[in-house]
């Protein structure tokens, strides 16, 4: 979480409007994520885990929006991380955040979902607007074949992949948020105009 973001949160609130987004590969769902320490820096108020890096004592140590904070503490623990001016898996990271692998930044958002609270849905509406890539090891990309349109930009949410080529490191946008009253909303208003 930048500091940006945080200034978003305060502003702008909870952003709305976006469609239901899905990553195309199954590998993103499946993968083991284990833990790794993290830095001290900016928190979102009411955890100890939601920004760069925490203040928290221990692994246990949560703030008062415990169950945000579990999701933002298993976030913080992903198992790769392209950290800013870094090559790994021949990716280069020129942003000055980091870029994390997409299954994490999956579980993540399925996290905070499964919460559908004021809290978790704002943090997931301006984390995964501000954050548009992560990577993953999958067959190579040929071109999108669905995009999820944004506010201002769309993004890429299927993708028509060479599955007779060998797998590889490559980057992928990462959905919008959705909290789970948008989805609904969404799915009635589009029912509505099928029926009528």
């Amino acid at each position: 979480m930048t500091r940006y973001a945080i200034f978003v949160i305060i502003l702008v609130g909870t952003v709305q409007g976006f469609e239901e987004s899905i990553f195309e590969d199954e590998d993103i769902y499946r993968i083991y994520v284990p833990t790794q320490p993290t830095s001290t820096s900016t928190i979102v108020p009411g955890t100890k885990w939601c920004g760069p890096g925490n203040t928290a004592d221990n692994y246990n140590d949560l703030g008062s929006l415990r169950e945000v904070d579990m999701c933002c503490r298993d976030h913080d623990h992903c198992e790769s991380i392209i950290m800013p001016d870094v090559t790994l898996h021949n990716l280069y990271n020129s942003d000055w955040f980091p870029i994390m692998k997409c299954s994490c930044e999956q579980k993540f958002m399925n996290c905070l979902q499964e919460i559908n609270s004021p809290a978790s849905n704002s943090l997931g509406h301006i984390y995964f607007v501000g954050r548009d890539k992560c990577f993953q090891f999958g067959h190579p990309i040929i071109e999108c074949t669905k995009y999820q349109q944004g506010i201002i930009r769309k993004r890429c949410i299927v993708y028509k992949v060479d599955k007779f080529k060998s797998k590889i490191w490559q980057l992928y946008d990462i959905p919008f948020y959705t909290s789970v009253g948008e989805a609904a909303n969404h799915y009635v208003r589009r029912t509505a105009v099928t029926i009528n």
